[in-house]
């Protein structure tokens, strides 16, 4: 297990607080709805490319910031406590396995296409057939990488968004999540891939957990503030016991969303992960529910209209709670892995990690 040094906390401070004063100052809440009725927001992603946040995992010999995946996990957590309608999650790990496969990423936002079990995407001959549902971004990317099986394992490609046919949709969130068919879709890059389709799935999963505990912890804040400001008969109803009694539970689990997704994203950076991942993004999955629920109830009839901010984050919370993979397909996958490791196991991997800070 490894360690941080100074340096590599002083970086990722830097990014966060990069991240941070960008999207506060820019993240509007007009830009956010104008992304869901279809402008995509330029100025938008031409500050957050200039200042290195999609390539926060990429090293510096590929034209990246030279951080790691626990920095671009930190920059995914501001992402979601601003509800930034761009494709953060899915450019910085395309750029971050495209560069790992020896492939300098190009600029721009991209889409991520996972070749996961039972998936008809295939890359030979520096073409991709196959056909992905629910690729996020893809109708507004300018790439799209793909993870799919090659002609000797593993491989990834990045393929011109005009290369394949995309059937736009949107999702609950209003943000594109398209169908994308590869009819021979040549490559611009493409490269054996040191990361497998499967290790690529936990990564984006990881994404996803990051951005839900800042998406999260924001509408904690809201239904919290909002409390305080509400009057009624005569008093803020934070003073009411079962107002507290609600905002005490919502604070217990975006707390718990919060430490798994930090403890998930630290031993991603120090070794496989995958145990964290996989129970991070059920924690994640299963929280939700209970946090949009909570919060809604708590703020009333306000907390449902179009007009209030609380919206943009429940309605992602909700959404991304089944993005690369849901509660149910984590869990299964989570017990399976005890299961095959035997009684023995368990405890240890129960308490072999610390919690992270």
């Amino acid at each position: 297990m490894t360690t941080q040094t100074t340096a590599e906390n002083e970086t990722r401070q830097m990014f966060i607080e990069t991240a941070a004063r960008l999207f506060d100052e820019q993240v509007t809440r007009e830009v956010i709805n104008d992304f869901e009725k279809g402008t995509w927001p330029a100025d938008l992603w031409r500050q957050v490319e200039e200042a290195g946040l999609p390539w926060a995992a990429v090293p510096e010999s590929a034209g990246g910031a030279g951080g790691n995946i626990g920095d671009l996990a930190a920059v995914l957590r501001e992402a979601g406590r601003y509800a930034v309608p761009l494709p953060l999650a899915e450019t910085g790990l395309g750029a971050m396995i495209a560069a790992q496969a020896g492939l300098t990423p190009p600029a721009g936002p991209m889409a991520l296409v996972i070749a996961d079990a039972g998936s008809s995407v295939r890359i030979a001959g520096g073409k991709v057939t196959g056909r992905a549902q629910r690729v996020a971004f893809a109708s507004v990317a300018d790439n799209i990488v793909v993870v799919a099986p090659g002609e000797r394992g593993a491989a990834v490609a990045i393929v011109p968004r005009t290369a394949a046919t995309i059937e736009a949709k949107r999702g609950q969130t209003g943000e594109p999540y398209d169908d994308v068919s590869f009819d021979g879709a040549a490559a611009t890059a493409a490269a054996a891939s040191p990361v497998t389709p499967e290790r690529v799935s936990e990564l984006a999963a990881l994404a996803r957990v990051n951005q839900m505990s800042g998406a999260a912890d924001r509408v904690l804040a809201t239904a919290t503030q909002y409390a305080k400001e509400r009057v009624q008969f005569g008093r803020a109803i934070s003073t009411f016991q079962a107002i507290q009694h609600m905002l005490a539970e919502l604070a217990t689990y975006v707390a718990a969303v919060a430490v798994a997704a930090r403890t998930a994203a630290r031993d991603a950076e120090e070794g496989d992960g995958s145990f964290s991942i996989m129970a991070a993004k059920t924690q994640a999955g299963e929280a939700a529910h209970k946090i949009c629920a909570i919060a809604h109830q708590s703020m009333g009839a306000m907390g449902f209209t179009y007009e209030h901010v609380l919206h943009h984050y429940t309605r992602r919370l909700w959404v991304w709670r089944r993005d690369y993979g849901s509660e149910s397909h984590w869990g299964a996958k989570l017990g399976r892995a005890l299961a095959e490791a035997g009684p023995d196991a368990l405890w240890p991997s129960l308490t072999a990690s610390k919690v992270a800070a």
